[in-house]
């Protein structure tokens, strides 16, 4: 429906000029002062446009015809672009796509972080525009005639799942034990999950390759039960691939609690090396999506941290140990801290064989391990790499009033990170020196940061 006063209509077509790109790959224009979103439209171009959602402030359309098309506008690569929601950027170059991640760090800084002007230096493109994925995950969908169809959601549709004949993110390799898991899963009989009906086994397959190594690891998420045929698709994959180091289950309930995990072939990790370092990476453990880029996103952070000899560093959300190694290397103690329980003990193990004596790591919840790590010891530096979601409140407003010298954040999200400065900036105790973007995810519009801040002087 339309919104009183918009100066658009719903179903209306008409020529706009875009502006801008939106976090989130949309065009931006402008009616009136009124913006439009529109999608598959990029900065400079000129669009034929129907509108399909108008609100109070703002309307979504749909680009019908491009009439001016920029520079920077390519073929997307991917035959299921557009219909597929992994992708938003194929349309546009790669070198486009880095820059206009930065514009998009820049804004988000100035709206959500207050900054005025963001110390943001140039985007890294870092690693292959294509087949760069450590992971991906494909959900199962109820598909024709009743079989399962395994794929990945439709854009603008998330029930929806859209089969995927060759998803370009990951290697050939792993795209094709996606399409075996699909294909002998329909042999076997086996039913997908039902989300309507809220019955069904099969929910979702991640497929973890390590670059290095070349070891793969299957995921498969089910509801309950044990039927056979599950046991015989977890023995058939190693079978037809024989780099497939383990297949492990995860169930839920038909509550969509997690009820068990369990291993159906093999072992629940597998090894990749980055810069000589050999990390364990387990089945349930986060680890850096392009895998290819870990070394560039490694030598960021070290860049922005430069850790001496003599100081102490204290890490949080450590995961596996990606940074934790180098960084111990450099300087004299590193205590590195993590609620994951299987994480810290496989951190633990990445630092013991790689010969490093100077580490302590924590199994505990940052917020509440956090003001009695600052008491405990004058720290040179703390480096941190949250979730999506960035930090709490609490551990925000600890870590900005504490007195460090120098703070890296790790960020996958700039809201957050945005949102999270702002804290830490706001009782005039720290200043932000720089904020690095780093195109990690190319094809979309996810972009990694690494913000440096530092003590105020005097």
């Amino acid at each position: 429906m339309s919104h009183p006063g918009a100066p658009l209509r719903l179903g209306e077509e008409v020529t706009l000029e875009i502006a801008d790109l939106a976090f989130g790959g949309r065009g931006v224009a402008r009616v009136s002062g009124f913006v439009v979103f529109v999608k598959g439209a990029l900065p400079g171009e000129s669009v034929r446009v129907r509108v399909g959602r108008v609100r109070a402030g703002y309307a979504e359309g749909d680009c019908l015809e491009v009439l001016r098309p920029s520079p920077d506008r390519i073929v997307a690569p991917c035959r299921h672009y557009g219909e597929c929601g992994g992708c938003d950027l194929q349309h546009l170059s790669p070198p486009a796509q880095a820059e206009a991640k930065r514009l998009q760090v820049v804004a988000i800084l100035r709206r959500v972080g207050g900054l005025d002007e963001p110390p943001v230096q140039d985007a890294l493109q870092a690693g292959e525009p294509t087949m760069y994925r450590f992971r991906m995950d494909f959900d199962w969908g109820v598909g024709p005639g009743g079989r399962p169809a395994l794929g990945l959601h439709r854009s603008g549709h998330p029930d929806e799942i859209t089969p995927i004949e060759r998803c370009l993110l990951m290697p050939d390799l792993a795209n094709e034990v996606r399409v075996f898991v699909g294909r002998r899963a329909q042999a076997l009989r086996l039913q997908a999950w039902d989300a309507k009906r809220r019955r069904g086994l099969l929910r979702r397959v991640g497929i973890r390759m390590a670059r290095s190594t070349g070891e793969i690891l299957v995921i498969l998420e089910t509801g309950r039960g044990d039927p056979p045929a599950l046991l015989q698709l977890a023995r058939d994959l190693p079978r037809s691939f024989p780099r497939i180091v383990g297949v492990v289950r995860r169930e839920f309930d038909r509550h969509d609690r997690p009820s068990g995990e369990s291993i159906l072939q093999g072992r629940d990790h597998l090894f990749e090396q980055v810069e000589g370092d050999r990390l364990k990476v387990p089945a349930w453990a986060f680890f850096q999506p392009n895998a290819a880029a870990a070394g560039a996103l490694r030598a960021a952070v070290l860049e922005a941290l430069v850790p001496g000899a003599g100081e102490a560093i204290l890490e949080l959300y450590c995961g596996v140990g990606l940074f934790t190694l180098p960084v111990a290397r450099a300087a004299r103690q590193a205590v590195a801290v993590d609620m994951s329980r299987e994480a810290v003990s496989v951190a633990r193990d990445n630092a013991a064989s790689a010969g490093l004596s100077n580490t302590r790591f924590l199994c505990r919840d940052v917020v509440d391990a956090l003001p009695g790590l600052l008491r405990e010891s004058p720290w040179d530096a703390v480096l941190l790499d949250p979730p999506r979601t960035g930090l709490a409140p609490a551990a925000t407003e600890a870590i900005g009033n504490a007195d460090i010298q120098r703070v890296v954040y790790v960020s996958c999200d700039p809201a957050t990170l945005a949102r999270d400065l702002r804290l830490m900036l706001r009782h005039g105790r720290m200043v932000l020196r720089s904020v690095r973007p780093l195109d990690l995810f190319p094809q979309t519009h996810h972009v990694e940061c690494v913000a440096r801040l530092e003590r105020r002087r005097g």
